[in-house]
């Protein structure tokens, strides 16, 4: 659970922008560009020019906030302040609107399912009628066999009925 999801990224990393998952740049709240010192400070800034220009292709997630991109150095003490800003910004904007609030109960749920989810699989897994069989199962889906939905459903009636 996060209230800010920041992404830090190296200023020279190949095809920056196209190894990146669209689910990840689309998560961000800020993007840090590090090392932005030294000889890398010119790459830096070609890189916060590319996900400055990433970001304004994306739907706005908020009403309140947009994503910023920002160059930071740990060798220079660089830019420290500048975060620190944005980050309370953000907080203070999301505050006033709800969406903070709103934003930690939409995780407090999702926490709340992913456990469920986590101990019925728990469950599942260990239970003697599936522990027997869970290895057949598995050979005739990898061989072709039998179909991932059909030998789920027999696994699931088998729990089912002697759980």
């Amino acid at each position: 659970m996060v209230d800010m999801f920041i992404l830090i990224v190296p200023p020279a990393s190949g095809d920056e922008l196209q190894g990146l998952k669209r689910g990840v740049i689309e998560l961000v709240d800020l993007v840090l560009v590090n090392k932005a010192d030294g000889d890398l400070l010119p790459a830096a800034r070609r890189m916060k020019a590319e996900y400055t220009s990433a970001l304004k292709l994306l739907r706005k997630r908020s009403s309140v906030w947009h994503p910023d991109v920002l160059m930071v150095s740990s060798l220079e003490s660089k830019y420290g302040d500048q975060v620190w800003k944005v980050a309370l910004d953000f907080k203070k904007k999301m505050e006033e609107s709800g969406k903070l609030f709103l934003k930690r109960s939409n995780q407090q749920n999702a926490c709340m399912w992913d456990y469920i989810k986590n101990e019925i699989m728990t469950s599942f897994r260990h239970h003697p009628a599936i522990q027997s069989q869970i290895h057949h199962y598995e050979r005739l889906v990898t061989s072709g066999d039998m179909t991932p939905s059909v030998a789920a459903d027999e696994l699931l009636e088998s729990f089912m009925t002697r759980h």
